[in-house]
């Protein structure tokens, strides 16, 4: 969609507004439909309408679809809440470990939990639980629909998705791997536990980098670490938090997100980087657009093959996605954990899998790959 100066300023004053900050000034000749659009694509329509129920000058027809949209979604996550409740009690009845993620968590430290639109109920748990989760969840009449693989997604009309992580990142460090040894029980429960709040904050922030990086993130992930801060930032042990940052390769990334909150939402000066970098946020949908994540995708895989021609680089790129690295298979084929041997037998059923199912995605890909690689020749040359 196209993307006007007007409404997106309007949307992030909207934002600072619904987190408790003064009611916004609305500008002349806004294009309402345009905003909604912005608020719907970014999944924020909720804290849009929340901040803009008190504000003058708002057309009635306008305020009616937020409030319809605001109202749908309460009905959704009053849905997804008790449901979470009954998987969790499940599985605590049932002593399977887990860990609940994202969403979850976030919802409950916003004004309103409705504010934080909640897709998938994400929660961590030990493989080698997999079969006893898949028959709880099926008691509770879900249904399997990708099993095997990271995460295990299960589906109950007419809303719930369930994602069961084995593993919830993967970084240049073992620290994600490490995750169950530094969890802590929650209240009156066995087998439900927590992450710290400062390995939530470097999950939170390795999850945004990801997606930064990948598809594109949108406003929501800034809205969700200015939450987050309020709520813990005085209490991080920032001296644990910023030596894992470090050493993960997200430190940078960290202080640029912090600093866009203060920009948002304490009014704080900006600069031509933090620019740039709120462009390309609002710039994407929440789970970025397809065309942006294939983009970034390959301009990073590209770029960061240091000292090579760019038309290696383009060729290695090209190589990876057919011969993926190991720790990346495991992740889709759990067995090369206990058989990394067969990787190369794993390639060709991978190969198999996608020249019935990927044909058009793998065209895509070389295709940009092309186009990144001609960009990148382009700048290294100094033309642009």
């Amino acid at each position: 969609m196209e993307y006007k100066e007007k409404e997106i300023a309007l949307l992030i004053e909207l934002l600072r507004t619904a987190l408790g900050g003064p009611a916004p000034t609305l500008p002349e000749n806004v294009d309402w439909e345009h905003l909604y659009a912005l608020a719907v694509a970014h999944k924020v329509e909720a804290m849009a309408c929340a901040a803009l129920s008190d504000t003058q000058g708002v057309p009635q027809p306008v305020m009616d679809r937020f409030v319809h949209t605001y109202k749908k979604e309460i009905s959704a996550q009053i849905l997804r809440r008790n449901e979470g409740v009954k998987i969790l009690n499940a599985f605590e009845v049932n002593g399977i470990d887990c860990v609940p993620l994202k969403g979850w968590v976030m919802q409950d430290l916003y004004p309103n939990p409705a504010m934080r639109y909640m897709c998938d109920l994400d929660i961590l748990f030990k493989p080698e639980q997999s079969a006893d989760v898949q028959r709880v969840l099926e008691a509770l009449d879900y249904v399997p629909q990708e099993l095997g693989g990271n995460p295990e997604v299960y589906f109950k009309k007419p809303i719930m998705n369930i994602e069961m992580h084995k593993r919830i990142m993967r970084d240049k460090t073992d620290h994600f791997d490490r995750t169950w040894e530094r969890v802590v029980p929650q209240e009156n429960c066995s087998h439900t536990f927590s992450m710290t709040d400062e390995d939530y904050y470097i999950y939170m922030i390795a999850h945004f980098f990801k997606h930064f990086h990948g598809g594109g993130t949108g406003v929501r992930y800034i809205c969700d670490t200015e939450v987050f801060l309020r709520a813990h930032g005085d209490t991080l042990d920032r001296a644990y938090v910023d030596g894992q940052l470090e050493r993960s390769g997200y430190l940078e990334f960290e202080r640029k997100a912090r600093a866009l909150c203060g920009v948002w939402f304490r009014g704080d000066a900006s600069d031509s980087v933090l620019n740039a970098f709120a462009q390309k946020i609002v710039c994407s949908a929440v789970f970025g657009t397809g065309e942006r994540q294939a983009d970034n995708y390959v301009h990073n895989a590209v770029e960061q093959m240091h000292g090579k021609t760019v038309q290696v680089k383009k060729r290695r790129y090209l190589l990876s996605l057919l011969f993926p690295a190991l720790a990346v298979m495991q992740d889709v084929y759990p067995v090369l954990r206990k058989a990394p041997f067969l990787l190369p037998v794993f390639w060709i059923i991978r190969a198999a899998q996608r020249l019935f199912t990927g044909r058009d995605r793998a065209k895509e890909m070389i295709s940009r790959a092309d186009k990144v690689a001609q960009q990148i020749e382009r700048e290294e040359n100094g033309e642009e």
